[in-house]
């Protein structure tokens, strides 16, 4: 009786241990498909001595949020131009306003406002491994459309630049991803359209963001271009979203040494004479090795 005991007790034993260890590979399997997209294309092909380094900022932006006057704007335009040349806010064509017969007459296109923001990934030491200036500027079209709707555009600026290596030792960094969000968040206002809009995979390639719309039978849009030097620019997966309180995410990633803009744009709808009310979110992400 006892070894029938003693058997019976080591079957349920095995059996609960085979259990365990049935379920321990699912959960784990479970944990990785959770794994964002984000997260792989980051840690895409790190070596385990990188160590990554993420400076994020977020703000909301009404009207009482201080920000650039035009005159302000066209002044930190020209600054970021010097600073990044081709990568500046505007890229390498900058064309704002209506296009008809006077393809550059900004009459029924109104600046705003715009707001900057300016970001630093440091090391344990202090030292700054990466950096990015970013910026959204708020347009807005004279014309309603057919039931008195006001639009808006944003435009959404970003360029990052990686430490280069200035030791012996070496203390340079890649970039490794950044993005520029804009999300609305009221119920009452559509994010209609964004640009761009599905991944663009470059090699000096030149990318165009545009949008264009015609209102009260006058065609207007926003439009430029930048240079994507390598890997991806694209809408940030499950950042992105069209209709009601909607939101856009342009990010690049990626795994470069040197300066990368991006630009992307969205148009907004809202009844008439509504304010803006937005929260604007920026992040940086580099690996130092």
């Amino acid at each position: 009786m006892k070894m029938n005991v003693k058997s019976g007790i080591g079957a349920m034993l095995t059996a609960m241990l085979l259990v365990s260890m049935a379920f321990i590979p699912a959960v784990s399997a479970e944990h990785m498909n959770d794994k964002s997209l984000e997260v792989m294309d980051i840690e895409e092909n790190l070596n385990k001595s990188d160590h990554v380094l993420v400076a994020k900022a977020s703000k909301t932006i009404t009207p009482e949020t201080p920000g650039l006057s035009e005159k302000e704007f066209e002044v930190y335009v020209d600054k970021m131009k010097q600073k990044y040349g081709d990568a500046g806010v505007f890229g390498i064509e900058p064309e704002v306003g209506l296009k008809n017969s006077l393809p550059y007459d900004k009459e029924n296109i109104q600046y705003v406002n715009s707001w900057t923001e300016h970001l630093e990934v440091k090391n344990s030491n202090g030292v700054v491994m990466a950096s990015s200036d970013n910026l959204v500027a708020l347009y807005k079209l004279d014309k309603t459309d057919e039931l008195g709707r006001e639009h808006y555009y944003y435009w959404q600026w970003s360029s990052a630049q990686n430490r280069e290596n200035t030791e012996p030792l070496g203390d340079d960094s890649n970039l490794r991803d950044f993005c520029n969000k804009v999300n609305i968040g009221n119920s009452n206002y559509d994010l209609i359209v964004y640009s761009p809009d599905a991944d663009i995979i470059g090699d000096e390639e030149v990318v165009t963001v545009n949008l264009g719309a015609v209102y009260q039978g006058v065609n207007c849009g926003i439009s430029g271009d930048f240079v994507l030097h390598q890997d991806k620019v694209r809408p940030k997966p499950g950042e992105c979203q069209i209709g009601n309180a909607g939101k856009y995410t342009v990010e690049w990633v990626g795994n470069y040494e040197g300066s990368q803009s991006i630009n992307g744009a969205c148009e907004e709808r809202r009844p008439y004479g509504s304010p803006y009310d937005f929260v604007w979110d920026n992040s940086l992400t580099a690996s130092q090795f």
